[in-house]
């Protein structure tokens, strides 16, 4: 067994790295608060310590790590620590002057942040089409918005037919055209913007 305290710098920081696909499994199959909360100090450790801002392998593989597990983490420890990780790891990027490292951590984000085809087809779409019943009630505004991206979601699904046999691939690649990213942005600005629309809609509901 390797005694970490003999390892050089670069040795020791590839120890590190190898933990991280355990620390994931960890996350996406345990439960108990005690585990996750020494799991989740762990890598926070990695992620707030300044001596290791700079370890651009350890984030890396931190990242591809959240977007693996993310879908199937508990939700409170997904949503209080993996998802405010991402968008602190995203924020940090923006700051990077090595084009290099800020294009390989931009990449890795951008496929942990896409749903995969799987989750896609049985969980995304089929939510928002009982979603659209409501709206069709509730808001017929939202309805419309709503029936607009079921559609291009669907299409998306198809046109990869039996390209990708594999259900957990990322769909990256079919959402990653800039008209087909800003329409559905787009989409989702118009439905927070009105929010609070929505809202005295559900709440003269009640």
């Amino acid at each position: 067994m390797v005694n970490p305290l003999s390892c050089s710098p670069a040795a020791f920081s590839s120890v590190r790295i190898s933990t991280i696909p355990a620390f994931g499994t960890i996350m996406e199959t345990v439960t108990q608060k005690e585990l996750l909360e020494r799991v989740k100090m762990q890598l926070a450790s990695f992620l707030e310590d300044p001596q290791y801002q700079d370890q651009h392998s350890l984030h890396m593989e931190i990242i591809r790590t959240f977007g693996r597990v993310g879908p199937n983490a508990e939700p409170r420890f997904r949503d209080e620590f993996v998802l405010p990780h991402l968008h602190k790891l995203a924020l940090a990027n923006n700051s990077q002057t090595v084009e290099s490292k800020r294009i390989d951590i931009a990449t890795q984000l951008f496929e942990a942040y896409i749903i995969s085809e799987e989750v896609m087809v049985n969980h995304f779409l089929p939510g928002l089409r009982c979603l659209r019943a409501d709206m069709e009630q509730l808001s017929p505004e939202h309805e419309v918005i709503l029936s607009s991206m079921i559609k291009e979601c669907e299409i998306k699904v198809e046109n990869r037919g039996m390209a990708d046999a594999q259900g957990s691939m990322s769909i990256a690649s079919s959402l990653v055209g800039e008209d087909a990213k800003t329409k559905f942005l787009s989409k989702m600005g118009q439905l927070t913007t009105s929010g609070a629309m929505l809202a005295n809609v559900f709440q003269r509901k009640k």
